[in-house]
């Protein structure tokens, strides 16, 4: 294959009908720099942001917590898989600092983009795909993929698995399996440790293969065959955690977060209804440009992008809480599909600028203070507690939980998580009784307690919100009102000190 090719795509689809005259191809490598300088741009006014979005901020506070001997689901709780927080922990060995995260994310970001453009590149011309690249980058941040978000790391896993399978197919159409097709299917399963909703983009993957060695005669035994080992190799990273647990004496924990967890947590109707109307109203930019590009695409790739769509949606309405950052793993599909629309000239590159001009009035990549806003927000925060906790210990209630960090302190639950305590959509979610933590930890008479006033997520558990309110009321002063910021939202953070003991 020629390495002249841009991201390495193949020059035709799948091996077959070749394509019309294209513009001149960019090197793989070229396409990657390109792609990484647009994310390194778009991103570098959140880097060392210490409080871009709660759901990153405890990741990266469980994976330096880890490095101290926690243990997810015991020490510290979620119902995250533990391939998340694994991650994280590798990326604390390097540093602790959210830099070194936020670094990995932007990596990870241009990686997805990059597998994009690779796809892309098999059915339409070199400015299509590496602007297909673009668009991912462009629309992450409306989308809360601004960090962090698992997706942004996760989407790599799964985008590499389909390009691995995308460009076995004029293979698997022969009848052969190529080793590339069981990396692809490990890859797809290491996906799944940080995300559980990624099976169901593993399972396209897998079943698309097996379809096609079906469509080429291959006898029922052999396919079976075939079916089982790629469903153990893609189910061996989570066997392999489940195992570790087990090892442990840790499987109740373990099976609670990841199974049972998840079937109790009941998503608030009404909530849901909302966010999922928002979901659909920023998804609609890209999700137009995709129907302008399918119309031109063609027809193996068309139908590869459909049924990765379908299968993505699907994971998305399985967990139908509908947080922004749940669309992110349908942005890959959806770009996919826009790259033959993208690749009309100048029609395409106008559509790009347009694309950004919306995207940045949205969430502006130019926000440059905010970082230093915010480092300054949670340092004050962390002053007022050390000043003022006394022996301790320290209860975060709905508050950053770098706190814990931050101040030397200890996590005085598992449910550190800001709304595991204070949202009454988690209520007895964990194998922790909820009021039962609330009251344990009020029992060792905490010497300062910090909250967000008013919360942050409704419905609003009042079992614990009133304990901790009638605590602080009869025991603390007020010391200290915290204007924080996140990237899309400020919050007031109340510090409560000096509690008497």
């Amino acid at each position: 294959m020629n390495a002249t090719i841009a991201a390495a795509g193949p020059e035709t689809i799948a091996g077959e009908t070749p394509a019309p005259t294209r513009a001149r191809a960019l090197h793989p490598a070229a396409v990657f720099a390109i792609l990484l300088v647009v994310a390194v741009a778009l991103r570098f006014d959140t880097f060392g942001d210490p409080n871009l979005h709660g759901d990153e901020v405890f990741y990266h506070t469980v994976g330096i917590a880890m490095h101290h001997g926690a243990v997810p689901y015991v020490d510290v709780w979620d119902r995250k898989p533990f391939g998340l927080f694994v991650l994280f922990w590798l990326i604390a060995a390097f540093s602790e600092a959210p830099l070194a995260y936020q670094i990995a994310a932007t990596l990870f970001a241009a990686g997805t983009a990059w597998c994009i453009a690779a796809m892309a590149r098999s059915w339409t011309g070199a400015q299509g795909a590496l602007l297909a690249g673009v668009v991912y980058l462009l629309w992450l941040a409306p989308l809360q993929g601004f960090g962090g978000q698992s997706p942004v790391f996760y989407n790599l896993f799964i985008a590499g698995a389909a390009l691995l399978v995308w460009r076995a197919l004029p293979a698997l159409r022969e009848g052969r399996v190529p080793r590339s097709v069981l990396l692809a299917m490990l890859v797809a399963g290491a996906g799944i440790t940080l995300k559980t909703t990624a099976l169901f983009e593993a399972a396209f993957l897998g079943l698309l293969g097996i379809w096609t060695l079906w469509r080429a005669g291959v006898a029922p035994r052999r396919l079976s065959q075939t079916a089982v080992t790629w469903a153990a190799i893609g189910a061996a990273p989570a066997l392999a955690i489940a195992l570790g647990y087990a090892a442990i004496g840790h499987w109740p924990e373990y099976w609670h977060a990841m199974v049972t967890s998840n079937l109790d947590k009941q998503p608030h109707l009404l909530t849901s209804l909302v966010r999922g109307k928002f979901m659909a109203l920023a998804l609609a930019p890209v999700a137009l440009l995709a129907i302008l590009g399918l119309a031109r695409q063609e027809r193996d790739g068309r139908r590869f992008t459909l049924l990765w769509l379908a299968a993505g949606i699907v994971g998305l309405v399985a967990v139908p809480n509908f947080y922004l950052h749940y669309a992110i793993p349908l942005l890959v599909p959806l770009c996919l599909a826009a790259s033959a629309f993208l690749s009309r000239g100048v029609l395409g590159i106008g559509a790009v600028i347009a694309l950004a001009v919306f995207g940045f009035q949205i969430t502006s990549p130019f926000q440059y203070g905010h970082a230093a806003q915010s480092r300054a927000a949670i340092e004050r925060l962390a002053q007022g507690v050390r000043e003022h906790v006394g022996s301790g210990p320290l209860l975060l209630y709905d508050a950053p939980p770098q706190l814990y960090r931050l101040t030397g302190q200890p996590m005085a639950t598992p449910l550190v998580f800001p709304t595991h305590l204070s949202h009454d959509i988690e209520r007895d979610t964990s194998h922790l009784s909820t009021l039962g933590e609330t009251k344990r930890v009020l029992a060792l008479r905490p010497g300062a307690v910090v909250m967000a006033h008013p919360l942050r997520n409704g419905p609003v558990n009042e079992q614990t919100h009133r304990r901790v309110l009638a605590y602080v009321g009869e025991n603390c002063r007020l010391v200290d009102m915290v204007r924080t910021p996140e990237r899309q939202r400020t919050d007031t953070i109340a510090v409560w000190g000096d509690c008497r003991r």
